[in-house]
């Protein structure tokens, strides 16, 4: 598993935030509108660049919560990184 230095708060404003949202019509990530309102309700001084993170790592999650419905699917855990 890849160690995480010094992105701690990120993880924790992703687990807050709730990475993917049910429209009824199919799953997606929180919107910039959402991002932000909740940014300000919770106070947090986040940088664009963070918002533009947690945005991506919300991507990533929704990638791979789809992927994993495929029972071929390698978990992201179990997967090499670089190579063998």
């Amino acid at each position: 598993m890849v160690e995480l230095v010094g992105g701690d708060y990120l993880l924790d404003t992703l687990q807050q935030l709730g990475p993917i949202r049910n429209t009824g019509m199919g799953l997606t990530i929180p919107d910039w509108q959402e991002l932000a309102a909740f940014g300000n309700a919770c106070g947090l001084a986040l940088e664009p660049w963070e918002y533009r993170l947690v945005r991506r790592m919300c991507s990533a999650y929704l990638r791979e919560f789809n992927a994993g419905k495929d029972p071929f699917c390698i978990p992201p855990i179990e997967r090499s990184i670089g190579g063998p």
